[in-house]
């Protein structure tokens, strides 16, 4: 791939990495898919979302320390229904600890990101901080434009050209 072409991926991705919510899922104790959605923020090498534990895909993705994430461009945005550019990764999941020197800066952050629930819930017993680590994933900016994204930074590594 050229220079140009790479830095044009990067942006598409880095667009849908702005956005406010991540769709997630894991397998559940019946090992049927569990999926849901929740706000999120990019901090460091990681992304990070503070879920509610009586939601059975949090209860999923907390059980496993893994799961399967999406980002997707908005609908009414899309050049074309079909093919709307999209970001789907695995990541590695783990707990980021009320008591952690990070926990109160993350907090903070989900505030300035997504307002003044944050204050309500952010003493509520049944919200984790969960960190996401990205591992590897495919990047979609239309039809046989798939790419091979690997590691925090989603690097683009490769074109996928079968199917």
């Amino acid at each position: 791939m050229e220079e140009s072409e790479l830095a044009t991926l990067q942006r598409q991705c880095d667009r849908l990495l702005a956005q406010k919510t991540i769709l997630l899922t894991a397998r559940g104790e019946s090992d049927q898919p569990e999926m849901g959605v929740t706000p999120f923020i990019r901090h460091g090498d990681a992304l990070f979302i503070y879920p509610s534990r009586l939601s059975a895909h949090v209860r999923a993705v907390m059980a496993r320390g893994q799961g399967q994430f999406l980002l997707i461009e908005d609908e009414q945005a899309a050049q074309n229904i079909w093919a709307r550019v999209r970001l789907k990764f695995d990541a590695d999941i783990d707990e980021i600890a009320r008591q952690d020197s990070l926990f109160a800066p993350l907090c903070d952050a989900f505030a300035v990101a997504h307002g003044p629930t944050m204050g309500v819930i952010r003493d509520f017993t049944d919200f984790h901080m969960l960190r996401l680590r990205p591992r590897s994933g495919v990047l979609v900016t239309g039809f046989a434009r798939a790419y091979r994204v690997e590691g925090a930074d989603f690097t683009i590594t490769e074109h996928l050209k079968n199917s």
